[in-house]
């Protein structure tokens, strides 16, 4: 129910945006489009999800192989366009379990902090960005002080302190019913994971240097796509595309789609026509849909290793 209200909203709120530009200059910015810069945005879809893949064999210290792997993340984005809140990377915490021996509660530690280090990743290079670009201007300062505090937020509950644990604890303790209990059972199991991720320190440097290349260059990506529609500025793509990848995260929508059409359309405007930024949207969706699609053939992949856990 709750995908289907949120499909709905993104329905709404791209007839909206597509109505307040016009079809017309929609069609002209895409007759005017440069289709070599395009197909290079769609062309690295592949070194990224590859690089991803590489990366999670790294951190979880598996022999998983690339192949594998990129099994795992292709199947877990399928996964996510139908799971609510990216639930969908959650199931390879099944493979982690099922196939390498990992204790559950550390399986799903893992996979979160690995979507927690890709937030910290983008954050790092969108605060950059948007204290570069956004000097003197009062809204994007704000923006790059909104980014500092998450990404100073993050790298305290990735670092090898208790807090996270100890903040988990007391949320759960002033959280009611399931939802506190959930919150007091996920501290340890965060800090289980943080302390496993700890434990070799060159794990870690190799992990959040792989991370940060994967989002500098999901954000290059974003350039391509950019540049072929107008000219925007390197660093000034960095900040925008940073900022309406955050504004995709509001859980009110479909992954994403409609408050980050809106968020291009607005933060893109300098550079580039209505028309332009709402192709760059649907651009920026495709990022998301292309490995989705890809990974339909691996979603065996979980519900076999599903029915082999129940059946054990």
């Amino acid at each position: 129910m709750k995908k289907a209200i949120g499909a709905l909203v993104s329905l709404i709120l791209l007839a909206l945006i597509w109505w307040q530009v016009d079809l017309s200059s929609i069609r002209a910015a895409l007759a005017a489009a440069d289709g070599w810069w395009l197909a290079a945005g769609l062309a690295t879809i592949v070194p990224l999800t590859l690089v991803t893949a590489m990366r999670f064999g790294m951190l979880t210290q598996t022999p998983i192989g690339l192949w594998s792997a990129t099994r795992l993340i292709l199947g877990a984005s399928s996964l996510n366009l139908v799971l609510p809140s990216k639930l969908g990377d959650l199931a390879k915490a099944v493979a982690l379990t099922g196939r390498h021996g990992f204790d559950p509660k550390l399986a799903v530690g893992v996979v979160v902090m690995e979507r927690s280090l890709d937030m910290a990743a983008l954050l790092f290079w969108g605060v950059l960005a948007l204290l570069w670009v956004g000097w003197g201007d009062v809204w994007l300062m704000l923006a790059a002080a909104g980014t500092g505090a998450l990404l100073v937020l993050l790298v305290i509950l990735l670092s090898p302190l208790r807090f996270a644990s100890r903040f988990l604890s007391l949320a759960g303790r002033i959280a009611p019913g399931r939802i506190g209990r959930w919150l007091s059972g996920f501290g340890e199991t965060w800090q289980q994971a943080v302390g496993w991720f700890w434990s070799d320190r060159r794990r870690v440097a190799k992990v959040a240097a792989v991370s940060l290349l994967i989002w500098g260059g999901h954000l290059a990506q974003f350039w391509l796509f950019a540049q072929g529609l107008g000219r925007v500025p390197f660093l000034d793509n960095m900040a925008f595309a940073t900022l309406a990848i955050l504004a995709g995260l509001l859980p009110f929508t479909m992954a994403g789609v409609g408050t980050r059409d809106a968020a291009i359309v607005l933060l893109y405007a300098p550079y580039l026509s209505a028309g332009s930024a709402a192709v760059l949207g649907v651009l920026a969706t495709l990022r998301y849909l292309v490995p989705a699609i890809a990974g339909l053939p691996f979603m065996g992949d979980y519900l076999v290793q599903v029915r082999k856990e129940r059946a054990a």
